[in-house]
């Protein structure tokens, strides 16, 4: 799970800033069905649209900001893919020390917040007058914005494998430990991502909703079950392994070896 998909003869590609972009036909499909509740509104449809393009946007901006700090710091030849589960930016953490890969991956959110930041002092640089012209399509994409790059980038930042708070807790975790680092770091990835799953599923019925703005839904518990799933096997597997000279993770290598 979030890992490099397979190339296929629907991806679009292209370059944007010198940097390789491939977009999985699935990419559209999924940001389509999360955003599908809108189609019941009056030109659903076209919100729809404006949906899915506002995940595009987003996405990719937060995987250039990815790629573009591991180019300062020295990553070359990166490029990014947009798939069913968001993106990743292929190469930007090929980084010899672990302070370089925890700024790489605090720059996608990082990039996400400072854009919600700009969205925001943008709107309240506007007057009353100036915010009633706007047209409610647009009112909708600013929102979309907003909600977008604020919500999704702190939920990345959750310590969780292999979302980019994962990877930084990771870092620091075996930073302070070589020796059991690793586990504490996978260890607390299970246990969170066990209980956002379980709480999507008791927290749709209002009752038990009980933490204000944490998501709820089907699609939330299959997101984090997974990942939960994920990291209690590499948990199992990271008891054989000792941590490498270069601190670099053996499926970070191959991204099949936790599955052997």
């Amino acid at each position: 799970m979030l890992v490099e998909p397979g190339q296929t003869n629907f991806d679009l590609r292209f370059r944007l800033f010198g940097t390789p972009v491939r977009v999985h036909p699935f990419f559209w499909l999924f940001s389509a069905i999360l955003g599908w509740p809108v189609i019941n509104e009056p030109d659903g449809f076209l919100l729809l649209i404006i949906w899915v393009v506002c995940c595009f946007l987003s996405i990719l901006l937060h995987e250039f900001g990815h790629v573009w700090m591991g180019a300062v710091l020295g990553s070359r030849d990166s490029y990014i893919v947009l798939y069913s589960f968001g993106g990743l930016a292929v190469g930007s953490r090929e980084l010899p020390h672990r302070w370089q890969r925890i700024l790489v991956s605090l720059a996608g959110p990082g990039i996400q917040l400072a854009l919600y930041g700009l969205i925001w002092l943008w709107l309240r640089s506007l007057s009353p007058e100036t915010f009633l012209r706007i047209p409610e399509r647009g009112i909708f994409l600013i929102g979309e914005m907003l909600n977008i790059n604020l919500v999704w980038p702190l939920f990345n930042l959750l310590p969780v494998w292999p979302l980019d708070g994962g990877m930084v807790a990771r870092d620091v975790s075996t930073a302070v430990s070589s020796r059991s680092g690793l586990q504490f770091s996978l260890g607390l990835s299970v246990v969170l991502a066990g209980f956002m799953a379980v709480y999507a599923v008791i927290g749709q019925n209002r009752r038990y909703a009980v933490i204000p703005h944490l998501p709820t839904g089907l699609w939330i518990a299959f997101l984090f079950g997974m990942l939960a799933i994920q990291s209690w096997q590499l948990l199992q597997q990271a008891r054989l392994w000792q941590t490498p000279v270069d601190d670099r993770l053996p499926w970070e290598d191959d991204p099949d070896a936790w599955k052997r």
